[in-house]
């Protein structure tokens, strides 16, 4: 065994002891409470999301909405409490002010109180480094987070959106892009170092998370901004782990004990890097699924289960092959070059880059759905596809 598989094998050990050592709930719910991880842009109209949501929730209370992320967290939780009122009905949401501005608000008795009578949680989008000062400070847990833990334990569902799905994993992505996480690599932050806004430009930046989703490392606006490489990069170099979902806009996964699916507009990517073969700094071999509406993947088989869908259209007339983007990482390229993928006889794309390239290969397994009509960013709709790895390579 590596010293990095053992590592792997030891966290895996140290994440299922945590989850024997979860205080009983009530019989009804006999696990930890729903996650529903958003890659951000969440129209207040999708009630695919919203509905996966109030869904999950857990007692009698509000769904309590977390402004922490945002830049004005005293006026940022409004629009959020009516958005919930609207597909749940009047009261169905209140805000509750924990900021990190105001660090006195994590501790303060009567908001713990507010926090144990909740039945849910929402975290808004803005800047994930602040959640992390409000509820972490200084690496260490703050009352606040005890009782959300404890909430979330007994089964109350935990949702966030952009910043809110980053804080998800721990180690989170703070920051970065994915150029940068070929060129540089990443920076790991020790816990209770918040990261800073140069770190967006300075490689990837990992600091401590909220530790929701133990098992795999959530990415957001993934396919909005090229987040494929950043992804890769972070899967390769952590010990932590080998598996790594990337959420589009407008688009949740779900997480139901083991059992994940997809809900919104768009797609998620999952890596999965457990069969994928090393050499230095380079990798072949990782599965890649590409997950939309109603699909899903089981965390520990290992397996996508794709729902039933008409067959995929066929690419333009005379196009029989993928024209790579001259930069991938540019908003929506991947989706584009995806599809192409999907709906050709090629077999392989390389996407060249600074200081390194990807590779997508299909395999004998290969298998892709859609429906009839233009989906997102004028790709097919509710595509999906599985049966396709990855090659990193990097000079």
């Amino acid at each position: 065994m590596t010293c990095r598989a053992a590592r792997r094998y030891v966290t895996a050990i140290v994440v299922l002891a945590c989850v024997a050592l979860l205080p009983s709930a009530p019989e009804a719910q006999n696990r930890a409470g729903r996650l529903v991880i958003i890659g951000g842009g969440l129209n207040s109209n999708n009630a695919d999301v919203y509905g996966a949501i109030l869904a999950g929730r857990h007692g009698q209370g509000p769904l309590c909405v977390f402004p922490t992320a945002g830049a004005t967290p005293d006026t940022a939780m409004a629009g959020p409490v009516a958005t919930f009122d609207r597909h749940g009905g009047p009261g169905t949401a209140r805000g509750v002010l924990i900021s990190a501005q105001s660090p006195e608000t994590a501790h303060d008795p009567a908001i713990v109180e507010q926090i144990s009578n909740c039945s849910g949680f929402y975290f808004i989008g803005g800047v994930q480094s602040r959640v992390i000062t409000a509820f972490r400070p200084g690496g260490k847990d703050s009352p606040a987070y005890i009782a959300l833990v404890r909430r979330w334990r007994e089964g109350a569902v935990v949702a966030g959106s952009s910043a809110g799905a980053a804080i998800m994993s721990d180690p989170m992505i703070a920051g970065g892009t994915s150029a940068g996480a070929f060129r540089s690599g990443l920076r790991r932050l020790a816990p209770g170092v918040p990261a800073s806004a140069d770190d967006e430009e300075a490689g990837m930046t990992l600091a401590q998370g909220l530790g929701f989703f133990p098992g795999a490392l959530a990415d957001q606006h993934f396919l909005a901004r090229g987040r494929h490489g950043r992804l890769l990069i972070a899967l390769l170099d952590l010990p932590e782990y080998d598996l790594g979902f990337g959420i589009d806009e407008n688009t949740a996964l779900v997480v139901d004990g083991s059992r994940t699916w997809v809900a919104g507009a768009s797609a998620v990517i999952v890596f999965d890097e457990r069969p994928a073969t090393r050499s230095g700094r380079a990798a072949s071999g990782m599965a890649l699924h590409m997950l939309a509406q109603g699909d899903a993947f089981d965390l520990v088989s290992r397996t996508a289960s794709i729902a039933a869908r008409g067959p995929l259209p066929p690419g333009p007339a005379g196009d029989s092959a993928v024209s790579a983007p001259a930069d991938s990482f540019t908003a929506w390229e991947w989706l584009r070059a995806l599809d192409r993928f999907a709906r050709t006889a090629e077999s392989t794309v390389a996407f060249p880059g600074d200081n390194g390239e990807i590779v997508m290969r299909k395999t004998p397994a290969f298998r892709a759905v859609g429906t009839d009509g233009e989906g997102i960013r004028g790709a097919t709709r509710g595509l999906a596809m599985t049966g396709v790895v990855v090659d990193v390579r990097r000079k």
